[in-house]
């Protein structure tokens, strides 16, 4: 009986000491998806939260991650609940940087080989400007984001992004919130953990592209832009979607699925130029789409081409009118 007394007494006193804890403190409580079903905001109090991200680098260097944060100290008691800004409440909380830590545990591969990444640009801790708005203090929520990767960390996630088992040896983004009180107080919040999962041209939507063979097809007639054959291939083939569809908000991130509209960024030109496509003057995602299709996803043996899709239906090619001059027509022959 004692024993349980005791035990009772030490889970009782764990409680009260983490309910002490949070009161006082400013929390992460978890990140969460920035999607067209949350207008494309990081929304508080969602019922969905994250534990894992994917970014495609054929279409972006660049994952935002989104997460709530919450304010549990409580007011100063220097003006009522409802104050704002310009008056004596202390204890609003105003988020400055993110502090980013990043962990990878480089085991070796199917193949036997043991692959890393370049530690100069990973065993550092980075801080970066977070983006969200002042919390009221007494357990108000916010919603925040920051950009968790530099250009030069992306590039170098490229060179591994498919020799490298990323679910076994997962990337661990390493969130952990600076900032401070109205009156001057330095705050730091807990640190939350986030595996992000590197590809390469995941996020391509079916559609986007339509099959031209090696010999190309037939020239299209007089006062037409396509053939019959052509044009059948482009409506059979093609989806004609948006840009970005699949729920998502950015390019290459998460559920986000892309055509070749799909913007026309330094990233995605550098992407073309790099591995061997075609950089298109204005649309560089349909040169990352066009290489990623001939390059990685056709046999090598084939000798046809993948081209990106009109953005919209082209008009049906028009059918010749038969020449009837010619073929003998029945004149009307006198008695």
């Amino acid at each position: 009986m004692r024993k349980f007394f005791i035990l009772t007494l030490m889970v009782a006193s764990l409680m009260m000491v983490s309910c002490v804890d949070r009161r006082n403190r400013v929390i992460i409580d978890y990140f969460v998806s920035i999607d067209e079903e949350n207008d494309c905001m990081v929304k508080t109090d969602t019922k969905v939260y994250k534990t894992e991200g994917l970014i495609d680098l054929a279409f972006t260097f660049d994952y935002v991650l989104g997460f709530q944060v919450t304010n549990y100290i409580p007011s100063s008691g220097n003006s009522g609940s409802e104050s704002s800004l310009t008056t004596a409440e202390a204890n609003y909380f105003f988020g400055k940087w993110a502090e980013i830590d990043y962990e990878w545990d480089p085991q070796a591969q199917a193949d036997g080989r043991k692959l890393s990444l370049d530690q100069s640009l990973w065993n550092k801790k980075t801080r970066v400007s977070v983006y969200g708005s002042v919390i009221p203090p007494n357990g108000s929520p916010a919603g925040m984001y920051v950009h968790v990767l530099e250009e030069a960390q992306a590039k170098n996630l490229l060179e591994h992004v498919n020799d490298i088992d990323w679910i076994a040896s997962p990337l661990v983004i390493k969130v952990k919130l600076i900032g401070e009180l109205a009156d001057g107080t330095e705050i730091t919040t807990n640190t939350l953990n986030y595996n992000l999962i590197p590809t390469f041209g995941t996020t391509i939507q079916m559609g986007s592209t339509y099959y031209i063979p090696e010999n190309g097809y037939p020239a299209p007639e007089e006062g037409n832009t396509l053939s019959k054959e052509e044009y059948d291939a482009i409506m059979k083939q093609c989806a004609f979607n948006d840009a970005l569809i699949g729920g998502g908000c950015f390019y290459g991130q998460d559920s986000s699925l892309v055509n070749c509209y799909a913007g026309d960024t330094d990233w995605e030109r550098y992407i073309v130029e790099t591995y061997g496509g075609t950089y298109y003057p204005g649309y560089a995602a349909a040169g990352v789409v066009e290489m990623i299709y001939n390059t990685y996803k056709k046999a090598a043996d084939d000798n046809g081409y993948y081209a990106c899709c009109p953005g919209q239906a082209p008009e049906a090619p028009e059918e010749a009118e038969e020449d009837n001059s010619a073929a003998g027509g029945s004149g009307s022959g006198g008695e």
